[in-house]
């Protein structure tokens, strides 16, 4: 059985689509439909973005190895798509020295355990995310996809705070300090009327500074 013919077998054993095959290794419809029509194989760049869509090692796929076997089921590993900010951070940090890289770690760290703390809405999955204003090392930012109660994010960056606010309310959520809380809610009060108006007419602006 070839790679390709072995391609095809896993697609209906998991009964995946071409379509969705595409979507998930980028690789285009017409390409998937060669490999069955002229009997040819993938190329060696696309074979880990293949083996992560189809759940399979490597080493199965390319090599033979059964599919009952636990050699054959224990993926650990993840492609990262070129051209996408995940795969720049990877790029960057490979090029730090180790401590550098011990430094990055660390902050990423505290970053999650302050997020966990401040009941901040996770965004990761969202690309969404415009920032509208910048004021007191303040940054805010609001959905372009609009979805959900109107709000907008909320992070402090000198103590790498993120939190919300309910533009309707006016409900503040997050681990800020005492000294911060005041001036989100004063540039709230300020911008209140056009934080809405924005939101209600799905129509983003930035804000010009304030202070």
């Amino acid at each position: 059985m070839t790679i390709g013919q072995k391609i095809f077998f896993l697609l209906e054993e998991r009964h995946m689509t071409q379509k969705e095959f595409s979507l998930r290794t980028g690789i285009s419809t017409t390409t998937i439909s060669d490999w069955r029509k002229k009997n040819t194989n993938p190329g060696s760049d696309k074979i880990m973005a293949i083996c992560a869509a189809l759940e399979v090692t490597p080493e199965y796929l390319l090599s033979g190895v059964t599919e009952d076997s636990n050699r054959g089921r224990n993926v650990d590993y993840m492609v990262i798509p070129k051209g996408t900010d995940e795969r720049e951070l990877i790029e960057l940090f490979n090029s730090m020295d180790w401590l550098d890289r011990e430094h990055l770690l660390e902050y990423a760290r505290r970053t999650i355990e302050k997020r966990a703390e401040s009941g901040y809405t996770d965004q990761t999955d969202k690309k969404s995310m415009v920032k509208i204003a910048e004021f007191c090392d303040i940054e805010i930012f609001m959905d372009s996809a609009f979805e959900g109660s109107p709000s907008v994010d909320v992070n402090y960056l000198d103590d790498n705070v993120q939190g919300s606010i309910k533009l309707k309310e006016g409900t503040i959520k997050g681990g800020f300090s005492k000294y911060v809380i005041p001036v989100i809610e004063a540039w709230y009060k300020e911008h209140k009327a056009s934080l809405l108006e924005m939101w209600n007419n799905h129509n983003i602006e930035t804000i010009p500074a304030w202070e």
